[in-house]
């Protein structure tokens, strides 16, 4: 049987299946295929097979061939079975069939939980989606609503609305795509809606935890360390690579390597040289994320070749190319530090071997007409996150699931202790760099440095970056900006600076003014007017790039908060200490009661016990 077809073949099919599929029990035709570089297109699935296989570039790299299969054999029941086939029909061509832009995963998912509600419907010996009903629908509702999570943290706990919303949107889906059909029915609940039924209540405060300091630190301080290894370690894999064995026998074979290791200033042996190669592979991918803003996906897809730098105003700057798979942006490029470039350049020597045997294989799936292998290794050909499964030896790209747990197994290898999500890295980014912009950032501060332009100014640079992070940056720094300024605005916040008197008089005046629906609409408008920066000694609110010398307790843009606090303080223990000195002139004890007077100035209307910073000293 030929299973490649013009593209006139491909739409016949589908307009005919169209036609049909809501009065025919098994109808035949072309359900999935992929479009080859002759312009033929590859059947993958027809309308009649028990699976279907969905094209491999719908899903992101990392998901298994496994995963990426609609098994209706799954459904025992022959008329449920018949009608999921025509529901996941109407889903797959609910836009172009063969679009590069298809979501697999929500196809898959979808699919998923549709079946649990056909079987569901067995248990209840329902053999048919035409006879359910409002009541039998409530039911599925109490039925789903009772369920708990068997296995993992959520283990003997509900499960969460997200997933009674997913489970009772897939009974929607197949209300909507029955209609007309003799599989259709009442819709489930007339008067509701999957999300009011599951109690889903949408929280637009963002729900992805920032890393803190006290782990970002270790692990970036760690991750850096291990790049510094980089030459060293992988000269010992090519040595390993390139060496003539002489014994026939594995246990012989890692003898010899583990000699030539030892000979080469490596005794740790050959696994210990594998454990620290996986190690050098984590850092790099650790590395991008937190100095990038790319979400773990987009750093899955990153291919050799990916970077380049331009200079403006004397600066050079580096972007990494990849493709973004989570707003359909396609190609996409991202700001970043030289290190970032380091470490994809360590990943293009990690996975090297694993691209030349990739090769290999293609030309062999080449050579046997093995279509959809072909398609799919073409997709993976220079990847720098490649690996190889243990069990079949596939070729494939590192999952984000399981990148997720190797960080996440680092983290515990580091003593810290630290829960890692995905989406974490981006957030942290972003929160880097809004602190960094506004002067106030300790870790990682040197791998910020190119965020110093104007953020408009470094979009145009290159307007195929990811412009939603730059949002996202935008969002945090108002976040940032409300929550200092908010906090300003508390009556019992001890303020300093030029500027602290025309804050407490809107504090004051904030009692009786009702200008604004609430405080907090007052704290977003008002910060919105302020242009806000560190200065580390204080907040300044100037905006025409002015300053005045670092008076910043007199300057009038100037507010200096308790969370300032603690500098004024060292300061202060800092010129007594001075005070103290023998040998001091004129001038420079001059110099020293000034500061000192500045500092007791300060930290009174903040309200530091002056008396007890000095008894520390003294």
């Amino acid at each position: 049987m030929n299973m490649n077809v013009s593209a006139e073949a491909i739409f016949s099919d589908k307009i005919r299946l169209l036609d049909t599929i809501h009065y025919e029990d098994n109808p035949k035709g072309i359900i999935t295929a992929v479009k080859l570089s002759d312009g033929q297109y590859h059947v993958l699935s027809r309308y009649e097979d028990s699976v279907w296989q969905l094209p491999h570039h719908w899903f992101p790299h990392g998901v298994q061939n496994g995963q990426k299969k609609l098994n209706f054999e799954r459904i025992g029941t022959q008329k449920l079975r018949v009608a999921a086939k025509l529901i996941m029909a109407r889903q797959l061509w609910g836009s172009e069939t063969f679009s590069n832009r298809k979501a697999g995963k929500s196809y898959i998912n979808l699919f998923d939980s549709i079946v649990l509600h056909l079987h569901w419907l067995k248990t209840r010996d329902v053999s048919s989606l035409a006879d359910i009903t409002p009541m039998l629908a409530q039911q599925y509702v109490q039925h789903v609503k009772s369920l708990i999570h068997d296995k993992g943290k959520r283990k003997g706990t509900p499960i969460t609305a997200n997933v009674q919303t997913s489970r009772f949107m897939a009974v929607e889906t197949c209300w909507r795509s029955t209609l007309g059909t003799v599989h259709s029915f009442e819709h489930p609940w007339p008067e509701s809606s999957a999300s009011v039924l599951s109690g889903l209540k949408y929280n637009l405060s963002p729900k992805t935890s920032i890393i803190p300091d006290v782990i970002l630190a270790p692990l970036a301080q760690w991750a850096e360390k291990q790049l510094s290894r980089a030459n060293e370690l992988i000269a010992h894999r090519d040595s390993i690579a390139e060496m003539t064995l002489k014994s026939k026998h594995l246990v012989s074979q890692n003898d010899e390597k583990n000699q030539l290791l030892k000979q080469r200033g490596w005794p740790a042996g050959l696994r210990q040289l594998k454990n620290a190669l996986f190690e050098l592979r984590d850092s790099a991918f650790l590395l991008i994320l937190l100095t990038t803003g790319m979400r773990i996906h987009e750093l899955l897809n990153i291919k050799q070749d990916c970077w380049y730098s331009q200079v403006k105003d004397g600066e050079r700057f580096y972007f990494i190319g990849s493709r973004s798979d989570k707003t359909n942006e396609g190609h996409t490029h991202w700001l970043c530090p030289k290190i970032a470039i380091d470490a994809v350049n360590i990943l293009e020597r990690l996975s090297s071997p694993l691209n030349a045997l990739l090769k290999t294989r293609l030309r062999d799936a080449q050579d046997a007409h093995q279509y959809s292998e072909v398609k799919r290794l073409e997709a993976l050909s220079g990847c720098i996150a490649l690996s190889v499964a243990t069990k079949n030896k596939q070729i494939n790209v590192l999952s984000g699931h399981s990148l997720t747990s190797t960080l996440q197994i680092r983290i515990k290898m580091l003593g810290l202790d630290w829960h890692l999500t995905p989406h974490q890295f981006r957030r942290t980014f972003a929160n880097y760099v809004v602190h960094h912009k506004l002067g106030d950032l300790r870790y990682l501060r040197d791998h910020f440095k190119h965020w110093s332009l104007d953020m408009a100014a470094l979009y145009a640079m290159n307007e195929v970056q990811d412009l939603e992070l730059y949002d996202e940056i935008y969002s945090a720094f108002d976040t940032v900006r409300q929550g200092i300024i908010g906090h300003w605005l508390e009556p019992d916040t001890p303020l300093s600076g030029g500027l602290a008197p025309y804050i407490r008089n809107l504090r004051e005046k904030g009692e009786h003014v009702r200008t604004y629906a609430s405080r907090k609409e007052m704290i977003k408008a008002i910060s919105n007017q302020i242009f806000l920066r560190s200065t580390s000694i204080a907040w300044c609110t100037n905006d025409d790039g002015g300053c005045g010398g670092g008076q910043c307790e007199s300057c009038e843009h100037g507010v200096i908060d308790d969370k300032k606090q603690k500098w004024w303080e060292a300061v202060y223990v800092q010129q007594i200490e001075l005070r103290q000195l023998s040998g001091m002139g004129e001038a420079e004890n001059l110099t020293i009661e000034r500061a000192i007077t500045r500092c007791e100035k300060v930290l009174a209307e903040l309200g530091a016990d002056i008396r007890t910073i000095k008894e520390r000293v003294t």
